[in-house]
């Protein structure tokens, strides 16, 4: 029973590393380059208000947000979010059926 309790301690301290990692200054300097400031600003707002609403994030709403609203191209997109690894981001950000 202690060791579930500590596995699950160990997970969800991963996991909010990992975001703590996506809202950085250093995520922005690694990514900024090859996507743009504006770009990954996007992403980080996208996650600070996920996390102010208490809601998860459909994968499909976060390329809708890019490419119908931002007018990103649809590969970049795609490019990103295999780049920055985002089932790391789990249960935060999650694949949908829209997802494509």
């Amino acid at each position: 029973m202690i060791d579930h309790y500590l596995d699950d301690k160990v997970e969800l301290y991963e996991f909010l590393e990992q975001v703590n990692y996506a809202l950085s200054l250093e995520f922005k300097e690694k990514w900024r380059h090859k996507y743009s400031d504006t770009f990954i600003g996007i992403f980080q707002d996208r996650i600070i208000n996920s996390l102010s609403t208490q809601k998860p994030i459909k994968l499909s709403s976060i390329k809708s947000l890019y490419v119908k609203k931002h007018k990103y191209d649809p590969k970049i997109v795609t490019e990103f979010i295999t780049n920055i690894e985002i089932d790391l981001y789990y249960p935060l950000i999650y694949r949908d059926a829209n997802y494509v």
